[in-house]
């Protein structure tokens, strides 16, 4: 299984910006484990956390952009 992101875009806007993981898990309140396992694309991502995650970063970008699943075949 892999260990890599399918939310390319965030990740860059996370890095960009000091964020890690650990402490985007903290700004929106969830478990470290449950963010990495939403950002790997293994869990759902609600809506209302992702809207955390972009007022976190304070991100212009629409959450479509944002959170375009890259990387991902069906």
């Amino acid at each position: 299984m892999s260990e890599r992101s399918v939310y390319l875009r965030l990740m860059a806007e996370m890095y960009l910006r000091g964020f890690d993981s650990r402490l985007m898990a903290e700004k929106i309140g969830v478990h470290y484990g449950t963010l990495r396992r939403k950002l790997r694309g293994q869990s759902p991502l609600q809506l209302e956390e992702a809207m955390r995650m972009k007022e976190a970063l304070q991100c212009k970008l629409p959450l479509e952009k944002l959170f375009e699943k890259q990387g991902v075949t069906i």
